[in-house]
This record gives C-alpha cells, sequence and structure tokens, in this order.
C-alpha cells in the first residue's frame, strides 16, 4: 500500500522533471522519441502534435522544451517559431534530424536553436545531449565537432559575436595550434592519432592539451569540448557569408 508520504514525493519527483514537447508529422517517429526519453528520470513527454496545429497546443502546456524532427519544416512554419521566440522565450528550441547537414545546423544556429542532433543518437546520449542544450544553451552531435572548429579557424573576421566582444578563441586566449589540437582531439581520444594527423609528438599534444584545461578551466577533455561548443554557438556567420 501507498503511503501518503509516498504520493507526496511521487508527485514532487514529477513535478520537478523538465517537460518536453515533441513536433513531428510521423506519429511512429514521436512514439520512439518519447519511448527514449521515458528512459530518464530527468524529463517528462508533456504532449506532440504534427506541424500543423503544434502552437496552439504549446500554448497551454509551456514545456521547458521543443524538439522538432525536421528543420525544413520548422522553417515553413516559421510565423510560429518567431511566435513562440516572441512570446516563450524560455523553451529551449531542439532539433532532431533525419540526417545532419552542416548548412542546416548554420540555419538552425540562426534561427535560434539550442540544440542540433540526429535521430539516430543513442537514448543515452540523446539525454545527455539534451541536459547540455538546457544547461549550456548550445550543444549539438559530436559528428558536428569537426566542422564547426574548422568554421572557427577559417573564418575569421566572418564571425560576429552575438553576445559578447570576443571569439572563444580570444575569450580563452587560445592559440591556432591550441584549436587545431582540441578540434582533432575532439573526434579521437589517442593523443597518437592528434599527433600523427598534426605531425607532432606525443609529448607536444599532452603539452597543449594541458595549456587548454588551464585556459578553459577544466580538467578533462570532454568538458573543454562542451565548452568551447558553448561559445562556439553563440556565433552567427555574417549577412555576407
Amino acid at each position: 500500500m501507498i503511503t501518503s508520504a509516498q504520493k507526496v514525493s511521487r508527485i514532487k519527483g514529477i513535478s520537478e522533471k523538465k517537460t518536453i514537447f515533441i513536433v513531428d508529422n510521423n506519429v511512429i517517429n514521436r512514439a520512439r522519441l518519447r519511448n527514449s526519453i521515458r528512459l530518464s528520470n530527468k524529463y517528462m513527454v508533456i504532449g506532440e502534435s504534427e506541424y500543423d496545429n503544434y502552437f496552439d497546443k504549446i500554448s497551454i502546456v509551456n514545456p521547458n522544451v521543443l524538439i522538432f524532427s525536421s528543420y525544413s519544416d520548422v522553417i515553413k512554419n516559421n510565423d510560429s517559431l518567431q511566435q513562440i521566440k516572441r512570446d516563450f522565450p524560455l523553451i529551449k528550441l531542439i532539433i532532431i534530424a533525419n540526417e545532419l547537414d552542416e548548412n542546416e545546423f548554420l540555419h538552425a544556429v540562426n534561427v535560434g536553436v539550442a540544440g542540433y542532433f540526429s535521430v539516430d543518437t543513442h537514448p543515452d546520449e540523446l539525454i545527455y545531449l539534451i541536459d547540455d542544450a538546457i544547461a549550456l544553451g548550445a550543444a549539438f552531435d559530436k559528428r558536428l565537432s569537426k566542422f564547426v572548429f574548422r568554421l572557427l579557424c577559417t573564418l575569421g573576421d566572418k564571425l560576429k559575436p552575438c553576445h559578447f566582444d570576443k571569439s572563444p578563441d580570444e575569450q580563452f586566449n587560445l592559440t591556432r595550434r591550441e584549436l587545431e589540437v582540441a578540434s582533432v582531439m575532439s573526434e579521437s581520444s589517442q593523443y597518437k592519432d592528434v599527433a600523427k594527423k598534426l605531425h607532432i609528438s606525443n609529448d607536444t599534444v599532452k603539452m597543449h592539451m594541458s595549456h587548454i584545461y588551464k585556459k578553459l578551466g577544466v580538467s578533462t577533455k570532454h568538458e573543454a569540448i562542451l565548452k568551447l561548443q558553448s561559445k562556439i554557438l553563440e556565433f552567427k556567420l555574417s549577412s555576407t557569408i
């Protein structure tokens, strides 16, 4: 028999969960995503709908997170998206794409999404990425890391700040070589692989990573990559690109 105290604890636990609303025209996709989210005790799917009527439902339930399955459908319903950003600025917008696309990713960042992941992301990793999207306001599929770092290293003054005056490398005083090491390191955890690709020694890689950790105020590779990602996503491509 469940006691009153247990009922109160259960209700409190549910109320402390972050709420998610899913928008997808495919009922099977919605069910798959809903089941993945249910594996975590952090989140609760509070509603779902197709694209043609999602705004009215969101206005009623006011979720913490709004997950879209299709960037093209988001853009088709741009008026609704803009209204959500205006009326519900605290809702985190996430796109879970059928296929990762670099250009789509950049456009998604420009419209203000907090996360961009692939539909084939493992459920455990999905929850982890949603955590980062909420906590950091920026998270994306790790397979895009090389592309993001390449942009940061090559575009230079074609990037303009949105929320601060300095780019991530300037803000943390990272050298170009340190950015290159971090970029390669985001795809491989082996120092020897980074050393081989950049034509430097293992000891040099270790030295650069030590400097990166110190400048970022972190102690692990994962923390370093996340911190850089969170800052990179605060930049937009200029209108001249």
